[in-house]
């Protein structure tokens, strides 16, 4: 569900996620800035728009002039083409070749490391009666030891590929993500020789338009290539990819920019039960209690002894006593005056105070990203800032 400024129609299950458009908009020329003069944007959206929610992620990026999308999920795509999305999206893999002809029925462009697949491209093209040959992007693992075909394979790979009949060669990419030195040590050394079966493939005549190798990670430390494109991810949301002290991207505004949700229950326990007596009462110090509808169900997480989460209400920080399948239950003091119904922030800004990302992922020994994922297609979305500054 996706709403335009309003949390008031979430009475069943007060809790919400609010993304930035302003935020993303304000990344996407970052990005540009750190990209070399007339490269190519292609956006990732990958997992739900790395869990902000794909749809209105990808409105944001084509009304913003993103040059194409990529996503690894058919059915955020088909999902894209059936809400108006026209920007092109290619396919990052893991499609069977049975089910290359839905991508290419649904004008998506296939990735292909096999010749199992681009023979599937080829016929499903073919039996389409497709009016011009069908674009397909080739994947070459260059080390990461994922997807794709093998640098030692990849110039007799294409020269097959592009002898096929139905399909042409739009792209070839690679991907080297790193996060600390020595990562980046090995990406910088793997690089190179993306580079040299670029320069192998136009000896032989393969001018391929859309080259890529740099995304979040690369453009984090600066670095630009002779490639025509670059495919950011992280840095599009906001979030850190590598270690800080490697990069500075504090120009970078996450896009996530609350999580919220409102009381359904308080309850004053005076001595009744005692403190430390059972259930949550063991871990309670404070006299009263509150209840959110924010538990396991809705992307939050259990939590170990030694962590402290809190949440905020008005800038004050509420410890959190215990997370169970629905519900959150936070304590509170005397001098504190919550109501039903009023709006507690889990992640963002309240007051003065702030919980951000990073501070709550480490309540659970997690990343930022991996918060998102938790949360991602869990709770209704607000979209702030959708017409400012367009």
């Amino acid at each position: 569900m996706l709403i335009s400024g309003d949390d008031t129609r979430f009475g069943t299950h007060p809790a919400w996620m609010e993304i930035d458009a302003q935020a993303l908009r304000h990344n996407l020329k970052q990005i540009r800035k750190r990209a070399a003069s007339n490269v190519m944007v292609i956006g990732s959206v990958k997992a739900n728009g790395y869990g902000h929610g794909v749809l209105p992620i990808c409105k944001i990026l084509e009304e913003a002039g993103v040059d194409m999308l990529t996503t690894g999920s058919f059915s955020d795509a088909r999902i894209l083409r059936n809400e108006g999305i026209t920007t092109p999206i290619v396919m990052l893999g893991g499609a069977l070749p049975v089910g290359i002809s839905e991508l290419v029925q649904e004008k998506v462009i296939p990735t292909i490391y096999n010749i199992e697949a681009a023979n599937a491209v080829d016929v499903a093209a073919g039996s389409m009666g497709a009016n011009g040959k069908i674009p397909v992007f080739i994947k070459v693992d260059c080390g990461m030891g994922r997807l794709g075909i093998s640098l030692s394979g990849a110039v007799s790979f294409i020269e097959k590929v592009s002898k096929l009949k139905n399909l042409w060669i739009q792209g070839l990419y690679t991907h080297l993500s790193f996060k600390d030195e020595n990562g980046m040590a090995f990406a910088e050394k793997r690089l190179i020789l993306f580079y040299d079966l670029i320069g192998e493939l136009k000896k032989r005549g393969h001018n391929i338009p859309i080259t890529q190798a740099l995304a979040s990670s690369a453009l984090a430390v600066g670095w630009q290539d002779q490639c025509s494109a670059i495919c950011p991810g992280h840095l599009l949301y906001g979030l850190p990819s590598i270690v800080s002290h490697l990069g500075d991207i504090d120009e970078f505004l996450p896009v996530c920019k609350n999580v919220r949700t409102r009381v359904i229950h308080l309850a004053d326990h005076q001595n009744d039960p005692n403190l430390r007596s059972g259930g949550y009462h063991t871990e309670r110090s404070l006299p009263k209690t509150g209840v959110v509808p924010f538990g396991l169900n809705d992307g939050n997480r259990s939590f170990s002894k030694d962590k402290k989460p809190v949440v905020l209400f008005k800038g004050q920080r509420l410890p959190v006593l215990g997370v169970s399948l629905e519900h959150l239950t936070f304590e509170m003091p005397n001098n504190v005056a919550i109501n039903l119904g009023d709006v507690i922030t889990i992640i963002g800004k309240s007051g003065n105070d702030c919980i951000g990302m990073e501070e709550f992922s480490s309540w659970f020994d997690s990343t930022s990203l991996e918060t998102m994922l938790s949360l991602s297609n869990r709770m209704p979305i607000i979209l702030r800032n959708e017409n400012y500054n367009r």
